[in-house]
């Protein structure tokens, strides 16, 4: 996994607290825990908090999204990849993003 985004981010002038990562990734987890389908907890990954989510029906479908700051603003990412899923200030968008990504039809048993 990479996490090279979130450790540059606070190699700036200004240091990046984790303590903003992880209500950023609170706010994303109550709005993905909305959603039926989906299964998500906030874990640490090499020291950096991350929003671990799967498919709660095909645990197979997963994956962990972090929160970044790059380019002046927060955005939920990838983990692995690094790459934007969204703002920060469009958790419901960022949570759409991750019902495709890992297939979630909202169905629970």
């Amino acid at each position: 996994m990479s996490y090279e985004g979130r450790h540059a981010a606070g190699k700036s002038d200004q240091s990046v607290p984790t303590g903003d990562r992880r209500t950023f990734l609170a706010v994303l987890d109550e709005v993905v825990r909305s959603r039926p389908g989906l299964a998500c907890g906030i874990v640490t990954r090499q020291g950096v908090p991350v929003l671990h989510v799967i498919n709660a029906e095909m645990p197979r479908y997963g994956t962990e999204v972090g929160a970044d700051f790059a380019d002046g603003d927060w955005w939920y990412t990838w983990a692995v990849s690094g790459d934007r899923i969204g703002p920060v200030g469009d958790a419901e968008g960022a949570r759409n993003a991750l019902v495709r990504a890992l297939k979630a039809n909202g169905w629970t048993r």
